[in-house]
């Protein structure tokens, strides 16, 4: 333990204990005779899940776990990691990041100021439910800017504290995670219940603010409102859809007659699934890997010799073939990967195969990767069983993704059990073995908990189509159910971004512009009587 102590912490360090045990005497003893010093100077937030919820919010914290009988029951975080900018510090520092992120959206900026010049949001309440970080906060203040009364979920994992208490103090209404003690309900076993809890109470604290319209990510909002908080729909007037994954079950409740309100999927919209799915998830998650697997293979660290190669010549399987799974592909292979498509359907697999990569099945392909990638947004895409054929040392992660999209929850039943190396590094292993698949994010999206989200230039596109289609819904979209956003909308999205970054469209010719695109009228074919044409 001692050595594990040395090699992890860089002394000086400071530990917490977690719980009870006989043992805990003799590792207080360890630790002390390693100059680690007591626990009380970890911040005000340090009990027993607090710790752990800080060592997932510290991403540059080097935490080493101390586990007895399979259980946790101490942390160690170097001295050195807290010697980070205070409070105060941070929330400057983060106001100055979403006041730059405006500025680097250009599209968003515009599509917001003409809803504030049309009146179009004018005193409507709009909810925005995305991760939150400086891109999402300066898309809340461009909707605050444009006249409309902002509210702002976002999930524990899913947020950077500081930058949640600087939008606070902007005056948009925040249901997240915020520098110092949040009231987690002391009821819970565990860190995770704890968080898990948290976000249900900032989840029903959103719905309770009553949005009139809601920016939604994975239709969680809108499927908690249909399910256990229906009073919400007598206030919501309508939602757009973020993620591929949430528009799947928004057509399942549309075709079961379950859907109250509209919703448009703009995840469907050219300007954003193009873009921001196949560029920018894909060279966000590629990175994020990429980063992880780097900090893994440096001298000392638990997980050594994962990665260890870089990411030239490894092997690495995508599982799904939508633009997500085809921008993982691509940026990958840029990077020197060796890329096999893992697909049901065979004309994306086919699409893979001619995209220059080999298509195969779960079975062949997993035993000898080195990079597993989930892509889909299905839950369970790799089962229990999925994961046990995965090599000792291979990494495995969630390219965007949902909750359980790894079925790390079989692994639990069957007696596996994960050593953290670090934030988002977990070793499983199944009882007896000495190694396991590395699973990088505890399965989680890669990108938004292990990376930094998606380039601003991307998400510039997303944002202004969502701000496209809250213009939509305020105009009269009343039919209940599932709409696509109309080309028009997507043009003039497109066209503003065009133009924000210098590019230019050809302009159409001066004749009649025909319903087909055609150039000429249908009656002017090859084979006609006469020469006349028109």
């Amino acid at each position: 333990m001692g050595e594990r102590l040395r090699d992890v912490t860089r002394l000086p360090a400071i530990f917490v204990c977690l719980g009870e045990s006989p043992d805990l005497d003799a590792l207080e003893s360890a630790l002390g005779s390693l100059s680690v010093t007591s626990g009380a100077e970890l911040p005000a937030d340090a009990t027993r899940s607090r710790a752990l919820r800080w060592r997932r919010r510290e991403p540059r914290a080097q935490v080493a776990e101390f586990r007895l009988d399979g259980r946790a029951v101490a942390l160690a975080i170097p001295a050195s990691e807290l010697t980070v900018p205070d409070a105060r510090t941070r929330i400057s520092e983060s106001a100055a990041r979403i006041e730059w992120a405006g500025r680097g959206m250009p599209a968003t900026a515009g599509l917001a100021r003409s809803l504030a010049e049309t009146g179009a949001i004018r005193g409507t309440r709009v909810g925005v439910s995305l991760v939150l970080e400086p891109k999402t906060a300066a898309l809340a203040i461009a909707l605050r800017d444009a006249g409309a009364e902002v509210a702002v979920f976002s999930a524990d994992g899913e947020t950077d504290p500081a930058v949640a208490t600087a939008l606070a103090e902007l005056g948009v209404e925040v249901f997240a995670p915020k520098l110092g003690l949040d009231p987690v309900p002391a009821d819970q076993d565990g860190a995770d219940a704890d968080t898990l809890a948290l976000d249900a109470a900032h989840a029903a604290g959103i719905l309770d603010w009553a949005p009139e319209l809601l920016i939604d990510d994975g239709s969680h909002l809108v499927r908690l409102a249909h399910t256990e908080r229906p009073g919400a729909l007598e206030r919501l007037r309508a939602a757009s859809e973020e993620t591929t994954s949430g528009v799947r079950p928004l057509i399942e409740m549309a075709a079961e007659g379950a859907l109250c309100i509209p919703v448009i999927a703009v995840n469907d919209a050219r300007t954003k699934s193009e873009f921001d799915n196949r560029i920018g998830t894909g060279q966000s998650c590629v990175f994020a890997i990429a980063d992880l697997l780097d900090s893994a293979a440096r001298p000392g660290h638990d997980a050594a010799g994962a990665g260890a190669t870089g990411i030239g010549g490894t092997r690495w399987v995508v599982v799904g073939y939508g633009p997500v799974g085809a921008g993982v592909a691509r940026f990958a292979a840029a990077l020197g990967a060796k890329i096999t498509v893992v697909e049901r359907d065979p004309v994306r697999a086919l699409q893979a195969l001619h995209d220059g990569f080999e298509a195969s099945t779960l079975a062949s392909a997993l035993p000898i990767a080195d990079v597993a990638v989930s892509a889909t947004g299905v839950w369970h895409t790799l089962s229990g069983d999925d994961l046990a054929r995965l090599r000792p040392g291979a990494a495995v992660a969630v390219a965007g993704g949902i909750d359980d999209e790894l079925a790390l929850d079989e692994l639990r039943e069957r007696g596996w059990q994960a050593e953290h190396h670090g934030p988002h590094l977990a070793t499983w292993r199944a009882p007896g073995e000495a190694g396991g698949p590395l699973v990088l994010a505890d399965g989680a999206g890669v990108n938004y908990t292990a990376g930094e989200g998606n380039p601003i230039e991307v998400m510039d596109l997303s944002f202004a189509t969502q701000l496209s289609s809250l213009g939509r819904i305020a105009e009269g979209l009343d039919a209940v159910g599932v709409h696509v956003l109309d080309a028009a909308a997507e043009r003039r999205v497109a066209a503003a971004a065009l133009q924000a970054h210098g590019g230019e469209v050809d302009p159409l010719g001066s004749g009649p512009v025909r319903p087909g695109g055609a150039a000429q009228h249908w009656t002017a074919h090859r084979y006609r009587a006469t020469d006349s044409r028109g």
